[in-house]
């Protein structure tokens, strides 16, 4: 049924690539990722419910259907069934896997054997995490903070400031680990500013309802952004949504939005380099097709963990 296993991490929760519009407004990166999920550890024929909103059940054999919670350890060999308007995401040995559509589905596919999938997320965001750390501006922070609480007290209703920068606010908010005021902020922005600015809120509120644990909020916002080939932030967009359909199973989507992407000529090596291995995996069991893509992320950089990741697959 699948052609190539998407169970992937759920060990790093989000990654966040920033952009600094101070300075010629270079594109500075970081990771957000790194909080940890204090998870119960799985043997590799097991899957745990992460995160439910609908109805999960799971049946073992030809028994009855019993209904799983947040928290749940599946049973292994069993049929899961997803229904209600339901999303589920599932985690195994580390890895992710979700659940958008109703229907029936075999924990064993979900699981899936391959030894070489990869840490997804955290090969990715290994690159990214090497990356410059824009510096925290103290007194940015405590202003955006400020703003971000008028925007949530009851009295702010119908007007709007027009000095406001919803995306730089943001940007600080997240800067400053307020990622709550930082949704916040960018779904302001999301509504008040226009053309990339709130393409890029609506991105930026997509990767803040992930890191808060949200992943259909999440996936709602970020299907939503729709970016131009001049957006800075397209590289960024392409690596959460290819994750984003790889780990759901889209992979016909995935594959779509990477090609997309990699047809502008991105100058971006390090999203590009990301997008090559997404691409192969987007492509697995495709043979020579999915080899030409783990080439070109070797060549873009052999020595980092994306190329030997990249290496150990072509193995």
């Amino acid at each position: 049924m699948f052609r190539f296993s998407a169970v992937f991490v759920f060990v790093v929760v989000g990654i966040m690539v920033y952009t600094n519009r101070v300075m010629n407004r270079q594109k500075l990166f970081m990771t957000i990722g790194m909080l940890v999920c204090a998870t119960i550890p799985l043997s590799a024929t097991n899957l745990k419910v992460d995160f439910l909103d609908g109805k999960l059940e799971y049946r073992e054999k030809q028994g009855d259907w019993q209904q799983l919670y947040i928290g749940d350890v599946i049973p292994k060999d069993c049929s899961i069934r997803l229904s209600n308007h339901g999303f589920a995401e599932l985690t195994t040995d580390g890895r992710r896997v979700t659940l958008t559509q109703a229907g029936i589905y075999a924990s064993f596919e979900l699981i899936g054997n391959n030894p070489k999938k990869g840490n997804l997320r955290q090969i990715i965001g290994s690159k990214f995490s090497t990356l410059i750390i824009r510096n925290p501006n103290d007194t940015h922070n405590t202003a955006a903070a400020v703003r971000a609480a008028a925007l949530d007290s009851d009295d702010f209703i119908t007007w709007e400031d027009e000095s406001a920068n919803y995306l730089e606010d943001g940007l600080g908010l997240m800067e400053a680990g307020d990622f709550i005021g930082a949704r916040e902020t960018f779904k302001k922005g999301s509504l008040w500013e226009s053309g990339a600015a709130q393409r890029e809120c609506i991105f930026r509120h997509g990767i803040a309802e992930q890191i808060l644990g949200n992943p259909k909020l999440a996936r709602k916002a970020l299907m939503a952004v729709n970016p131009t080939e001049d957006d800075s932030f397209l590289g960024e967009y392409t690596i959460m949504m290819a994750i984003m359909y790889l780990e759901s199973m889209e992979y016909e989507q995935a594959d779509k939005t990477i090609s997309n992407y990699l047809l502008t000529n991105p100058s971006d090596e390090d999203a590009t380099q990301a997008a090559w291995l997404l691409s192969a995996y987007s492509l697995a069991g495709l043979g020579e097709d999915s080899e030409v893509s783990l080439k070109k992320a070797i060549e873009l950089g052999p020595g980092n963990e994306i190329g030997m990741a990249a290496a150990d697959m072509l193995k």
